[in-house]
């Protein structure tokens, strides 16, 4: 891997998509085919009206010093000793690995382990060097120095946290202080307000967002959370899945034992137990949210707060105004929606029917379990998130960058800004819409050859009209004087010396100052998050969003300055696939012009796309490809459950911004060191997405590359493909996918 200095226009990317779940897709998978069907025929009558590039425009190339760089590193993936047409992923991807040695111990190293290591690098770079001039540089780069400064860290013990869970109050935690606990001073809504402050949502979350009653205003929402423990797993293998249970169970009896209050170990044992038994209980009510629809139920906070107190032991008004700052509280009258009420309602019985000393348990475990990361070395006795990496010889850059973003998102994001480190994202802005207008198209051009009925034909084209972007970072950050007032808020000013304490502090001030953000409409009223987590692009049916994560707007995804070949292979494709995805998660509700999340009806007529769709299918399973060193062409068709199916989101995506890029392309085409032809450097964009410095031929990643390639016609014109390669496409196919 190469090194980069603070000077060096840097080569950056994103993340992996393991949000999207693999699934059986029944109909849908059907119409996205049918898509696939309108998009090629739409694409052949496309490229037919527009002219080759040599008539349509002047291929000079760009010559910026992010375009050359961008350029050249694209060009050093390639490996063009082998036929693009026989194989295109060992076409696009087979320098790659040349030039990325693997680490010992790693597994793998991907473009998008790329772009999440050089992405931390220029976060690390910008907040070691913001403007301390300004309220949110003096704060994020005092947070990030504080992480950086193990021996304060280990200095400060525990304090911060002993100092929250071990005064005798209604915090009070019984594992850690035994016989002690006093159960007559415990106060689960205490808890709860405590815990949600820190971001820590056990049991539910509150938030605000887009009214489902009305769009245009925003309303709060409380619905039920993620679970803390392992007490589920979404594997298939039992015993690893145990495994991981046990090792939870194992680790929370070591951090509570070396807190230093109780070294009962048996005792502690008993108490985790106890609590990781509630959560299996928990997870018997939660909802799947793979599977399951959240429906809405609107109260007034009076209703809310009159109704529910007496059951679940929750203080409601006192929680939510709690969190908010005094003058800003909500009053009784706003409206509150509940989603998967049924949910609050088993859990108010499940709490009545849980003892005290468990709910206290399982309350402090959520919380430690959040902190465990952050914690000196000597509690959490091992070797910690902070060693698990070594970037420019030092262990903590990494979790340092990770915990800087996701505490202080918009500093952050403001002071890589301040250092021209975050490309313009005017171009992706119009991209997104670009090929949002060629899907809801393609809507109208299946209902018209396939007979869908009218409702239907809304239903499927609001799911796409009304999809909204949410790409890098909020508009509003540009304003430097709203990021330093956003940060004026904080009661106090982080503590170089305390890194525990201001990770407390400001995830209780994130937490509070994101609900805020609606209250004063910044961004237009979106009061939404730069830090995504895992970092990787997601659509939530519940406000119709797509994120696109920051360093999305890096290379091989996505540079300013590059031409829109690339960028509509490489951020287009991606936002694409997010795009059809919404079509299909959730596929059973869908939102209307109001925003109203309903029901998606469809009628037996409805479905007769699958009769006319099988030929897609039978087309997939027979494209075959023929990398270097075999004898025998390898079939596109993968082996997971949802099978060939599942490649369509990808194939579909690539199809529409391909027909975006064609209808909206301006200017220079054509890159430095890259193949001629505007085709070209849209299909190597694409391909830089998959790119891995270890695969095998049989990769999921390898066949999905080669579908994309398979299925287009236009591929087989750009690259020359002869009939007798194994990726040639006449263009005749019923359904060329």
């Amino acid at each position: 891997m190469s090194s980069l200095n603070d000077d060096t226009e840097m080569r950056v990317t994103g993340n992996t998509r393991y949000s999207v779940n693999f699934r059986e897709r029944g109909w849908l998978v059907v119409v996205g085919v049918v898509f696939s069907v309108v998009l090629n025929v739409a694409l052949v009558t496309t490229v037919a009206v527009i002219s080759h590039d040599k008539s349509s425009h002047k291929h000079t190339s760009c010559d910026s010093p992010a375009c050359v760089e961008t350029a050249a590193a694209v060009a050093g993936s390639l490996n063009k000793t082998h036929p693009a047409c026989s194989d295109f992923y060992e076409y696009s991807c087979g320098g790659y690995k040349l030039h990325h040695n693997l680490e010992d111990g790693a597994w793998t190293y991907t473009v998008w382990t790329e772009l999440s290591e050089t992405h931390s690098k220029r976060l690390r770079m910008s907040v070691e060097a913001a403007d301390k001039t300004q309220k949110y540089g003096k704060e994020v780069a005092t947070l990030f120095a504080s992480c950086m400064d193990l021996v304060a860290l280990n200095a400060s013990n525990s304090k911060p946290l002993l100092d929250l869970i071990n005064k005798g109050d209604g915090l009070q935690f019984p594992a850690l202080v035994g016989s002690a606990w006093d159960r007559t001073k415990f106060d689960l809504s205490l808890w709860i307000k405590t815990l949600h402050q820190m971001e820590v949502n056990t049991l539910f979350t509150l938030t605000k967002g887009p009214n489902p009653i009305k769009p245009s205003d925003v309303a709060l929402k409380i619905f039920p959370s993620g679970l803390n423990m392992y007490s589920w797993d979404y594997t298939s293998d039992a015993s690893w899945a145990a495994k991981r249970r046990e090792d939870y169970k194992n680790r929370m009896v070591g951090y509570i034992k070396n807190l230093g209050v109780n070294s009962n170990e048996t005792a502690i044992r008993i108490d985790v137990e106890d609590a990781f038994q509630f959560e299996i209980k928990l997870a018997g009510i939660t909802p799947d949210w793979r599977n399951d629809i959240y429906t809405p139920k609107m109260l007034r906070l009076r209703k809310l707060y009159r109704d529910y107190l007496p059951v679940t032991k929750v203080n409601w008004k006192d929680y939510i105004t709690s969190m908010y700052p005094e003058k800003f509280a909500p009053n009784e009258y706003e409206p509150i929606f509940i989603e998967e009420s049924s949910y609050f309602q088993n859990l108010s019985k499940l709490i009545a029917h849980t003892q005290d000393r468990t709910l206290a348990n399982y309350m402090a475990m959520s919380l430690l379990y959040n902190l465990a990361d952050h914690l000196p070395e000597h509690i959490s006795g091992q070797i910690t998130a902070h060693k698990r990496w070594d970037w420019d010889a030092s262990p903590l850059y990494f979790k340092c960058a990770e915990v800087t973003e996701k505490l202080m998102p918009w500093a952050a994001s403001r002071a890589m800004l301040d250092r021209g480190l975050i490309s313009d994202k005017t171009a992706a802005k119009k991209i997104f819409e670009n090929i949002k207008t060629e899907l809801v198209g393609a809507v109208d051009s299946v209902s018209q050859t396939y007979g869908f009925s009218a409702d239907f034909t809304k239903q499927l084209k609001d799911r796409v009209t009304h999809l909204k972007e949410k790409i890098g970072y909020p508009d509003w950050i540009l304003n430097q004087t709203l990021v330093n007032q956003y940060y004026s808020r904080m009661k106090s000013s982080l503590d170089p010396k305390q890194y525990l304490k201001n990770v407390m502090q400001m995830s209780k001030f994130r937490r509070t100052a994101l609900l805020m953000s609606y209250e004063e409409n910044m961004n237009g009223g979106e009061g939404w998050d730069t830090y995504l987590g895992d970092n990787t692009a997601s659509y939530y049916l519940h406000g119709n969003d797509i994120y696109i994560p920051l360093y999305y707007l890096f290379a091989p995804v996505y540079s300013h300055d590059m031409p829109d070949s690339f960028n509509y292979g490489g951020m287009g494709a991606w936002v694409g696939y997010y795009m059809v995805y919404a079509l299909e998660d959730d596929w059973r509700t869908y939102i209307d012009d109001k925003g109203n999340i309903l029901p998606l009806n469809i009628s037996e007529a409805d479905g007769k796309a699958y009769t006319a769709a099988k030929g897609c299918n039978d087309y997939i399973s027979n494209a075959t490809y023929l990398p270097p060193g075999e004898e025998t062409p390898i079939s596109v068709k993968v082996s997971m459950n949802s099978g060939v199916q599942y490649q369509h989101n990808d194939i579909i995506a690539t199809r529409a911004s391909y027909k975006a890029f064609r209808k909206n392309m301006k200017g220079s085409q054509a890159a430095p060191g890259l193949p001629s032809g505007t085709d070209r450097v849209f299909y190597l964009a694409v391909g830089q997405f998959y790119c891995s410095a270890k695969y095998d031929h049989h990769s999921y990643y390898h066949k999905l590359l080669n579908a994309i390639a398979a299925s287009s016609p236009e591929f087989t014109q750009a690259f020359g493909c002869q009939p007798d390669d194994p990726l040639y496409n006449s263009g005749k196919t019923v359904c060329s996918l």
